[in-house]
């Protein structure tokens, strides 16, 4: 014989762990810790029978997390305390003896909290984790109508199977019915639940302002930035551009609107097309094979300097078409020289003497070029993210005395010395290399790939250097493997988020458009654009 109870109170404690795990990672050290003390402890006292917490203590107790998250909440950020004090309230029910409308409590609250985890994160765990809850809740509920007619129930083991199978046949059609309205409910481009989860700014990678000597040590972080459909590519065409930064001020450079005179126009090269699949980001920079010839699948506004941002704020990760031209040049039709030979104020007669020395032997961009790229090789500079130089003088002792940075140092340093000598420079920001997962056919671009390089005007044509390659090592700096495979078990994971992220994250109203699309386009009503009647 098998207690109802028992059976009751598994399914209860697996509906919890369900709704909780995945966002775990998410709450604070105080639910953290409470949340499994609790559920081992609970599960002890319903076994024994004997409870910690009597009602009136745990409502006393309940009040807790509202004060002390309350004074927390803020229209910036409301997810994270809401989702604690839920994960809290659970904990507390968890202690106390349950009575029927308590094991109700605890399913709701165990529900709330999966619906909460999907405004923190999406990722592909979510949907077993899903379906494993409904049908820990529906058997669960189906459990506790015996229950509530008779605490004391017990049923013979063979007479199980029968009750779970009549259990279950309410969550399979309720998931059913869940692919379906997934599929055709309508959607917007925007998730509705955007003011309650702005998101965080990334601490590291990618970012709009270069200032080199901000930080002794430069950590980058695997997390994924975006993924690339597109064919092969050569290691050496890897370079993912984002922003531009057109300003100096001191040793850091910043973007402002370039002129709107200024036009520019692409020639040569291969054209290379990719689907690009971004994670949600609160810059709303595209990102796109350097240089990019069109973009399109979205909203966006564009300049004639190739940067893409998205006509306003996007939280919710989706997919957009990129077409680039590998290998091409991107001729300057118009430019203001001036806009960018404009120098900080405070730059040490050491640069400036440096500068001076190189810009002799001919006024040609390309002599000035390469005079500098020697000199930055006579300087054995070394790729570094540790023991790099301070804020004060930043590029005069990377240049000669520490002679150690990454990206930003040499990119910087490199741009104002060419400004010093009269050449017109910028620096582009955005991502550099990609680890190629051949079972789905993709390039995966993580944050700690994020690079800064240089674009100079050279006879008309804006030319792209990388500083970062004259360095020592460049052949053994972290920058050089970016380009190398994923291992094999890191090709299955990603690809499973990867496909996940195609099917549900990246589905939206075009993608409903496009299924609706199909069917009718077979039976001869939409054709070119045009409708036909039948």
């Amino acid at each position: 014989m098998v207690s109802i109870r028992t059976l009751l109170n598994l399914f209860t404690y697996a509906a919890c762990v369900f709704g909780v795990l995945p966002l775990y990672a998410f709450l604070e050290l105080p639910a953290q810790i409470l949340f499994p003390a609790a559920l081992l402890t609970g599960f002890v006292c319903d076994r024994r029978l004997r409870y910690f917490l009597g009602p009136f203590s745990a409502t006393l107790l309940s009040l807790l997390p509202f004060v002390f998250y309350g004074l927390s909440l803020s229209l910036a950020n409301v997810v994270e305390p809401a989702v604690n004090v839920l994960v809290l309230l659970l904990a507390m029910r968890l202690l106390t003896e349950k009575r029927p409308r308590n094991y109700l409590q605890i399913f709701v609250l165990a529900i709330f909290i999966l619906a909460g985890s999907s405004l923190l994160t999406l990722n592909m765990l979510f949907l077993p984790v899903l379906v494993l809850q409904v049908v820990s809740v529906t058997v669960g509920l189906v459990l506790l109508t015996f229950h509530a007619s008779d605490q004391q129930l017990q049923l013979p083991v063979n007479r199980l199977r029968p009750l779970f199978t009549a259990s279950l046949v309410l969550p399979a059609g309720s998931l059913l019915l869940m692919l379906v309205f997934f599929v055709v409910l309508p959607r917007t481009q925007y998730p509705l639940w955007n003011f309650l989860n702005p998101g965080q700014t990334a601490l590291s990678g990618f970012s709009e302002k270069v200032r080199p000597g901000a930080f002794v040590r430069n950590a980058g972080s695997r997390t994924p930035v975006f993924r690339v459909e597109s064919d092969p590519l050569g290691v050496q065409d890897l370079y993912w551009r984002g922003v531009v930064l057109n300003v100096v001020e001191g040793s850091s450079w910043r973007r402002i609107a370039p002129p709107q005179q200024e036009k520019s126009r692409l020639s040569g090269g291969r054209q290379v097309a990719q689907i690009i699949y971004p994670e949600a980001r609160d810059d709303g920079y595209l990102f796109g094979l350097d240089p990019v010839e069109q973009l399109s699948g979205l909203r966006v506004r564009s300049s004639a300097d190739i940067v893409y941002r998205l006509g306003r704020s996007r939280k919710k990760a989706g997919s957009y078409r990129a077409v680039s031209r590998v290998g091409g040049h991107l001729k300057a039709q118009w430019v203001d020289r001036d806009f960018y030979l404009q120098l900080p104020a405070d730059i040490s007669s050491r640069l400036r003497a440096t500068a001076s020395e190189l810009a002799q032997g001919g006024d040609k961009a390309a002599g000035k070029i390469a005079r500098t790229e020697e000199f930055f090789r006579r300087q054995q500079l070394v790729y570094a993210t540790s023991d790099l130089p301070g804020p004060d003088r930043p590029l005069e002792e990377f240049l000669f005395e520490n002679k150690r940075g990454y990206c930003e140092f040499f990119a910087s340093s490199f741009a104002l010395l060419l400004r010093l000598e009269g050449v017109p420079v910028r620096l582009v920001g955005g991502y550099l290399g990609g680890r190629r997962n051949d079972l789905a056919g993709y390039y995966s671009i993580t944050e700690d790939m994020a690079h800064v390089w240089v674009e100079a005007l050279d006879d008309g044509v804006w030319r792209r250097i990388d500083p970062s390659r004259l360095a020592i090592n460049a052949d053994s700096a972290s920058f050089a493997g970016r380009g190398n495979p994923l291992s094999w078990r890191r090709r299955l994971f990603d690809t499973a988020d990867y496909y996940w992220t195609r099917a549900v994250i990246s589905y939206d109203l075009s993608k409903q458009l496009e299924l609706a699309r199909g069917p009718l386009l077979n039976y001869g009503i939409f054709h070119s654009g045009e409708v036909f009647s039948e």
